[in-house]
């Protein structure tokens, strides 16, 4: 399935191989704490949580320990991998009925509001304690090493950071991550020593402090002078929890997703509808495979906004979504000569948060994701921590009717899934793309780049993407895509925005071979892939 032609090689970057071991970040300080840990005996979850901790300084706004994970791990010799759902439930101060009386209509996007339990911490901590080889302080020392002694902010983080600038809300939040009242410009110097004091704290004191001690105190106390719902008693109740994949066979693949409360299903059941249609007839850059991709996101997503939630709240009708009959019932829906309108979505969505794969030279690989939901989150920092909180909970809707309405102590929907892939009952490898609404569109379409069209890792990553808004049924079009496709789409229905104004995301990946592993890294992040 690799292409090894490397003479027909297109891509702006090199897959990266090595035998001993890989990671794949969206930054190259982060990439290389995770290799740094791999050297000095840690595995590959080891090297991952390393990875979201440099990830949490470096790239503050994406990411942090006051934001919520998922993950899938592949172990040797295993048919298929183990899920974890570190994601945070809301708090418990108010019903839906008393929001309602507020006179709301929706969930604000900023403040103590929507800021639900930070799971990543809790996240980080489990899967060290339980599946690392490490210990869990030997593990963050990189990254407060970086928070402490600070690093060159690298450009487009720079870029980023300006822009989000705008959305801190509390004083705590402009004194810890601004540079006297500005964003750091590119190759200055940033240091967030609060935050290290946090590492640090966890570390030698145990997770208690996090989620029942001096910091669970502060994180309930910021949260609530800010108008939000959390509670010591919420944060104390907080558990990761151990999940079994869902997933599909794609043209002979097994592509594995988080099951809810993540949104990996629509990514799924979007593989399911384009396999009804014969893609051997269409090029990587055809337009009629641009178009049955679109359309089937559109049925996809259509089914994502009305069902998905927590399943300790609501049964999914997970076997019905993601059956072959199902799916060739919804591929029926598609025409080749014209697009269709999409139903109306339920919720608007965010787009910042980190993707990371790594993997050790035992065979161990881990696919994990890391968000804080929008840029900064809630834009809410903890005094004396450095802790960003995340904005999460704006993703319930108050329709008492839905299934992902706001209630207490409930998952809200997630945008964040990471991907894992196997052929014949065996491992193939580890995938993820960034991007808010934009990542279950994206898995689908680099599982076929890489199925259809045997694409090595950073190939499937960089060949040009479609992102369709199901709100505005608008299509974005990476420039690469040529105009004569653009022209065709147009001609027969879709609405095209500029590029530049659709989110394109960013991933990593990496698969397996006979002796080692090859990765890529997007080249729409600031990101790297390494291996030694």
């Amino acid at each position: 399935m690799v292409n090894v032609m490397f003479w027909a090689r297109w891509t702006g970057r090199s897959d990266i191989l090595a035998r001993n071991g890989v990671v794949a970040s969206s930054h190259p300080l982060a990439t290389q704490a995770g290799i740094e840990i791999l050297q000095k005996g840690g595995n590959a979850i080891d090297a991952a949580i390393v990875t979201a901790a440099v990830l949490d300084v470096v790239e503050p706004f994406s990411t942090g320990c006051g934001g919520d994970v998922f993950a899938l791990i592949h172990f040797p010799d295993a048919k298929k991998p183990i899920g974890v759902n570190g994601s945070g439930k809301s708090g418990s101060l108010v019903t839906l009925d008393e929001i309602l009386q507020k006179g709301w209509e929706k969930m604000p996007v900023r403040g103590g509001p929507p800021v639900t339990i930070p799971g990543a911490m809790h996240a980080w901590w489990y899967l060290s304690t339980k599946y690392g080889n490490l210990d869990f302080k030997e593990v963050l020392e990189p990254a407060i090493r970086y928070a402490e002694d600070g690093f060159p902010v690298s450009y487009l983080t720079a870029l980023y950071w300006k822009y989000l600038l705008h959305v801190l809300q509390n004083a705590e939040a402009w004194k810890t991550y601004t540079l006297d009242g500005r964003a750091p410009r590119m190759g200055e110097n940033m240091r967030i020593p609060h935050l290290a004091r946090t590492f640090k704290s966890v570390a030698e004191e145990g997770i208690e402090i996090f989620y029942k001690g001096d910091i669970a105190e502060l994180i309930a106390k910021t949260v609530q002078e800010h108008g939000g719902f959390i509670t010591l008693d919420d944060l104390a109740r907080h558990e990761t929890i151990q999940t079994e994949s869902i997933r599909t066979n794609y043209r002979g693949v097994e592509v594995h997703e988080h099951p809810p409360n993540g949104q990996g299903f629509a990514a799924l059941e979007m593989l399911n509808i384009m396999e009804q249609f014969d893609f051997s007839r269409f090029g990587p850059l055809d337009a009629t495979r641009y178009h049955v991709m679109i359309e089937a996101k559109k049925l996809a997503y259509a089914d994502l906004y009305q069902f998905n939630a927590d399943p300790e709240f609501y049964e999914i009708p997970l076997d019905k979504l993601l059956s072959k009959g199902y799916a060739k019932d919804r591929a029926s829906l598609i025409t080749f000569d014209r697009a269709m309108e999409p139903p109306t979505p339920g919720l608007p969505l965010g787009e910042d948060t980190v993707y990371l794969c790594t993997a050790d030279k035992e065979g161990m690989a881990v696919s994990f994701i890391n968000s804080l939901y929008m840029g900064f989150g809630s834009g809410l920092v903890v005094p004396g921590t450095g802790i960003k909180l995340q904005n999460r909970g704006a993703l319930f809707t108050l329709d008492p009717k839905h299934p992902n309405r706001y209630e207490p102590r409930k998952r809200p929907f997630h945008t964040i899934i990471p991907g894992a892939l196997y052929k014949d009952g065996e491992f193939f490898g580890v995938f993820g793309i960034m991007g808010g609404p934009h990542q279950a569109q994206a898995h689908a379409q680099f599982v076929s780049n890489v199925v259809d069209h045997g694409m090595t890792p950073q190939e499937a990553l960089e060949h040009p993407r479609f992102h369709h808004d199901q709100q505005a049924n608008t299509v974005g079009l990476e420039n690469s895509i040529p105009p004569s496709v653009q022209g065709h789409l147009r001609k027969i229905g879709h609405r095209l925005v500029h590029e530049s104004m659709s989110n394109f995301g960013g991933g990593q990946a990496i698969f397996i071979l006979e002796d080692g592993w090859i990765a890529g890294s997007d080249h729409r992040k600031d990101g790297q892939a390494a291996g030694f």
